[in-house]
């Protein structure tokens, strides 16, 4: 079964943000719902693509908070279907990579 999609934020104005995962894509992406009064039309974005336009917008924060959650999360609890292991620590696109620094 999906996981629903998790606001992330939300605006005074009624613009709500949601972190989701598609399953035929296997990724995660944002969906932005705007309010009503400007049609409440619907907008999904990959992370990486919504970050680089609103990465200073207090959405933009929220959804790093979120990610940071949602990772922090993910290796403290794991699944009851899935043996106890350390999970690997996912690597986003707009994260910097270590190794390519030590070099």
């Amino acid at each position: 079964m999906p996981e629903a999609p998790k606001e992330f934020a939300a605006s005074a104005n009624g613009d709500k943000w949601y972190l989701a995962h598609t399953e035929t894509a296997d990724q995660h992406i944002v969906i932005h719902h705007a309010n009503d009064a400007s049609g409440g039309t619907e907008t999904r974005w990959p992370i990486s693509s919504f970050l680089e336009h609103f990465g200073d917008h207090p959405q933009g924060q929220a959804l790093r908070e979120a990610l940071r959650d949602a990772g922090s999360a993910e290796q403290e609890a794991p699944s009851e279907h899935t043996p106890v292991a350390q999970k690997p620590v996912i690597s986003f696109p707009w994260s910097r990579n270590m190794d390519r620094l030590k070099d």
